[in-house]
């Protein structure tokens, strides 16, 4: 059923003068952050993806388990090794590219006839914000998620090892929290074959309240008296080199080599749409408890489909043009050790947001769905 809404022919006027109402040709252009993690930074996307395939098989060579020996001694001390001889043997992780973004947008000629704007390019302009947006939280979506599944297996089992810290706003250092969390990273995953995550291979995004964290005198940056600090200020760094932006990707500087991102509130609840649990979608501030994380590239995998397009047709529906989108990609976090989440509330509290009743002794997953299929 159609539906209009109409001034009135009085309108605008002013003392029963009527006065001329005029369209403005200019847009006012959405603003959308562009990706956060790049290949290198923050993921693995050096993997050849095409959409002829909705799974890429990635194998990771495994480390030599052989020991070092000394020779004269009593245990394997003779010219030749008592080992056994060793092979070469490999882990495989499997890479979904089942996330897509594909439904057709019908622009009819009587709407561009009567709207001196060009639509198709508005309309590309917000598809192609719309699929950074999506990429972006589904990204979140699985480092965290995933993060925290491992989390709660090891509260169940009481290891209390997992990949976390513990931040309060009101009593915290965030620069001081922000290297523990470095600490984690450098230890690596040795059970991955991962002695340590490079650093240039790591970012950091942070909630709005957490950057802003990082300005404070007495916790911030500012606190290690550094002589540039006005320099610092005045263009809303945390170091004295870089150029950060809102609008772009978020950046805001770089601290340990680390790239850090501001992401912006609606990012973080559209990567709450993307997360399931039991059968069901997480509830909204289900993030809210994570302030920031930091993640290091070799333990996340991401495929963006290469030869996906965009493709304009005559609408089916009536005489104009049909846009047919079809962006697909896919994301997974193999080392669940290269992420670390900066949390409010204790490690065990955090944790068993992925465990029964959030404080049960079993593991609840969560699982990463598609907001249009997360039902």
């Amino acid at each position: 059923m159609a539906t209009s809404s109409f001034a009135g022919y009085t309108a605008p006027s002013v003392n029963g003068q009527a006065l001329a109402r005029q369209l403005s040709p200019t847009v006012l252009v959405n603003v959308v952050q562009s990706l956060f993690h790049t290949p290198g930074r923050g993921v693995s996307q050096n993997v050849v993806v095409d959409t002829n395939a909705i799974e890429v098989r990635v194998i990771r060579e495994k480390p030599l388990t052989q020991k070092a020996r000394t020779i004269g001694e009593t245990t394997d001390g003779n010219y030749f090794s008592a080992q056994t001889a060793e092979q070469p043997t490999s882990d495989e992780y499997g890479l979904r590219v089942n996330l897509v973004y594909d439904t057709p947008i019908d622009i009819p000629t009587n709407m561009q006839d009567m709207i001196p704007i060009d639509l198709a390019n508005a309309t590309m302009r917000n598809y192609v914000q719309a699929v950074a947006k999506n990429i972006n939280a589904s990204t979140i979506a699985t480092q965290i998620g995933i993060n925290l599944n491992t989390l709660a297996v090891q509260e169940i089992a009481s290891t209390g090892t997992g990949s976390s810290v513990q931040y309060t706003s009101a009593s915290d250092d965030i620069l001081e929290k922000f290297q523990d969390a470095q600490v984690y990273l450098d230890n690596g995953d040795s059970t991955n074959g991962v002695d340590t995550f490079p650093m240039s291979s790591r970012i950091a995004l942070w909630r709005s309240t957490a950057k802003r964290a990082f300005y404070k005198d007495a916790t911030g940056v500012f606190s290690v008296n550094n002589w540039k600090a006005q320099d610092m200020l005045k263009i809303g760094a945390v170091d004295p080199e870089s150029f950060p932006n809102t609008e772009m990707n978020g950046f805001f500087g770089e601290i340990d080599q680390c790239y850090n991102y501001f992401v912006a509130s609606a990012v973080w609840t559209l990567a709450e749409d993307y997360l399931k649990q039991d059968g069901s979608p997480v509830a909204g501030g289900f993030l809210d408890v994570v302030e920031g994380y930091i993640c290091a590239s070799m333990g996340t995998l991401r495929g963006i489909a290469i030869n996906s397009q965009m493709k304009i047709v005559d609408s089916q529906a009536g005489q104009g043009i049909r846009l047919q989108p079809k962006q697909r990609w896919g994301v997974e976090l193999i080392y669940p050790l290269s992420v670390v989440a900066l949390h409010s509330g204790t490690k065990a509290v955090y944790a068993r947001k992925a465990t029964v009743g959030g404080a049960g002794a079993v593991a609840l997953p969560l699982s990463v769905v598609a907001p249009a299929s997360n039902t």
